[in-house]
């Protein structure tokens, strides 16, 4: 497994405004709780000796060596984040905030990962950040006004920065609540 699939397989995040426009919000939030429960219920059984088939050993693929021995939360806390992005802002500021995980991660984690030569914090690097605030930034844009989309932006990805508690789950929290705020603000 290689860190540019696991990436590749964040960016799935970016279906979720897809879905939620094609179907609706609600629809879109029982399909990805539904997964989110299915993935929670297969690591209990993994954990058990009690693989499923198909689920688990995609899991298996994905994780990093040091996750296989215990409960894998990460996926986890991405799908918490989009679930409460999703259901508490609304549908630009919700999808932006999606966006802004969505791209900025996994762009900071392949430019840093690169080209990353100048260090802030433990493995992130100067070039990662900068290289995913402007993809998250020129995304959202596409949604919300681009002086939302630069707070959001430098929000979570503040949040990728400094990995707290996870960033995952706290870039579409942050990115979201920094543009509702500003949004209110403004009018």
């Amino acid at each position: 497994m290689s860190e540019k699939t696991r990436k590749a397989i964040h960016l799935c995040a970016l279906l979720v405004p897809i879905l939620s426009e094609i179907t609706s919000r609600t629809i879109a939030l029982t399909i990805i709780a539904l997964v989110t429960i299915t993935y929670a219920v297969e690591e209990l059984l993994r954990l058990r000796g009690r693989p499923l088939p198909v689920i688990t050993p995609f899991t298996m693929k994905m994780s990093r060596p040091e996750e296989k021995t215990h409960f894998i939360i990460r996926p986890l806390y991405l799908a918490a984040g989009i679930i409460f992005a999703l259901a508490i802002y609304s549908k630009a500021i919700a999808y932006s905030s999606i966006c802004i995980v969505a791209i900025g991660d996994p762009v900071a984690a392949l430019v840093g990962g690169r080209f990353g030569r100048r260090h802030i914090i433990k493995r992130k690097t100067v070039e990662g950040f900068a290289a995913g605030l402007i993809a998250s930034f020129l995304v959202a844009s596409i949604l919300v006004p681009p002086f939302l989309a630069l707070a959001g932006a430098v929000g979570g990805m503040l949040m990728e920065l400094l990995d707290v508690p996870d960033d995952n789950l706290a870039m579409p929290i942050v990115a979201g609540a920094v543009m509702s705020l500003l949004s209110r603000a403004s009018h």
